[in-house]
């Protein structure tokens, strides 16, 4: 296990001391975010660089496995049959709700997020370069995307499916034995229910990528994460929260949809014109961030847990 090196003040002959500190220290959150986004600033050139690129190949791949679906169905049912199921479609859902065709959307494009859970877990491999030597290069995110793709793609489908699962249950019993869209006021308690469950699950998984690029398979690493937060909720949770509410904040202000499940707590369409801006510190700033974060936080409990689990083990041996 790789200790951070971007802990100047810790001494090398106490390791565990200071990690078991820090994991249960209310200020170690702050410490996290401090140094991920210091670190993000830092590299955040070989960031850029490596998510252009990284862009550019997952629409390329995503673009690929288009055709490989579109194709097949042309040649299969023709481009009438298929004009004529896409307004079928369009018919039984236009008096659905937009939240609910969300949604149901989401439950179907799984088999074309693949390179997207490839791009964003090659970035975590920048981050744990980061954590462990305070610098990175954009080529080494194509280096990780090849090493790892196959986990990453399987850490990202368990993230994907697990949180979908509740609402995958809800459209099928809403939709047999007759398509019957939740009302307005099953909406106000499936949604807040749904984001409750979107939290947690995730925050509970938040570590599943920093663990595959540890060299776990993806239902390890999820199992690892799931222990971990376990073990720390603060100090997990918490950092998930932070995150949620960064990113959440403003896009929950862009959509209108939620005004009638609750008020707004900020003006809807106050960042509308800084939408695209938003989109760019996001993509090149935040989620590099975040990543960072992640794989200190990661790091950091893991080798406290090794720690504790090599210090009972040593005792167990003098009895």
């Amino acid at each position: 296990m790789s200790w951070p090196s971007n802990y100047p003040d810790t001494p090398d002959d106490e390791p565990e001391k200071k990690i078991a500190k820090s994991s249960t220290q209310p200020g170690g959150i702050l410490k996290d975010f401090a140094v991920g986004f210091k670190l993000a600033a830092t590299n955040f050139l070989s960031y850029s660089l490596a998510m252009i690129g990284i862009i550019f190949v997952t629409v390329v791949l995503l673009l690929v496995i288009l055709l490989f679906i579109v194709v097949p169905l042309i040649i299969t049912v023709g481009i009438p049959a298929l004009i004529s199921l896409i307004i079928f479609f369009e018919s039984t859902f236009s008096s659905t709700s937009q939240l609910t065709l969300v949604a149901l959307i989401m439950v179907l494009i799984l088999p074309i997020l693949g390179p997207f859970f490839i791009a964003l877990g090659s970035l975590f491999g920048m981050s744990r370069e980061i954590v462990e030597s305070d610098g990175t290069n954009a080529e080494s995110a194509f280096g990780w995307y090849r090493r790892r793709a196959l986990s990453l793609v399987g850490g990202g489908a368990l993230h994907f499916l697990v949180t979908l699962a509740p609402f995958i249950v809800a459209f099928i019993g809403i939709a047999y034995p007759a398509w019957n869209p939740p009302t307005n006021a099953q909406l106000r308690i499936i949604i807040p229910v749904g984001l409750l469950w979107i939290f947690l699950i995730n925050g509970m998984l938040s570590l599943t990528f920093p663990g595959i690029i540890d060299g776990l398979s993806a239902i390890r690493a999820a199992a690892r994460s799931i222990r971990l937060t376990a073990q720390f909720p603060g100090r997990v949770l918490g950092a998930w929260m932070i995150m949620f509410l960064i990113v959440g904040i403003p896009i929950l202000s862009l959509i209108g949809e939620f005004a009638f499940l609750f008020p707004p707590i900020i003006p809807i369409g106050l960042f509308e014109p800084y939408a695209g801006l938003f989109i760019i510190v996001l993509l090149f700033y935040l989620i590099p961030a975040f990543s960072i974060v992640l794989t200190r936080i990661y790091m950091i409990l893991t080798a406290k847990v090794d720690a504790t689990y090599t210090h009972d083990n040593s005792g167990d041996d003098t009895l």
